[in-house]
């Protein structure tokens, strides 16, 4: 049991660590770059994308997963794209995620 707690906890601190990595790459965007951002989106990243300008900038992770040609795997992967391109963030909620507009992003689209 010490075994599995340890190594939970390596886990933990490991994505903790990619995490703020994560943070520390993301740049201040402006309108002008959110938009042509977008522009340079792939098809699924512009479901996700006009998923949330329909929601006011939020909406549940499970709702994107509900787009047609989309899965459980693949709206995540959509989402984690789109974190790591800073043009979305996640709040956990409970099992789920809030999947919602970076402040710079919703600033231009919005």
């Amino acid at each position: 049991k010490k075994d599995k707690n340890e190594k939970e906890d390596e886990n933990k601190n490991k994505k903790k660590e990619e995490n703020k990595k994560k943070e520390e790459q993301k740049q201040d965007i402006s309108k002008e770059d959110a938009k042509r951002l977008l522009d340079a989106l792939n098809n699924d990243e512009k479901k996700l994308v006009n998923l949330l300008m329909e929601n006011n900038g939020k909406a549940l992770q499970a709702e994107a997963s509900r787009l047609p040609g989309m899965s459980k795997l693949k709206s995540h992967r959509v989402v984690q794209k789109l974190v790591d391109k800073g043009v979305i963030e996640t709040e956990k909620v409970g099992k789920t995620n809030i999947v919602k507009f970076t402040k710079e992003i919703k600033e231009g689209v919005l």
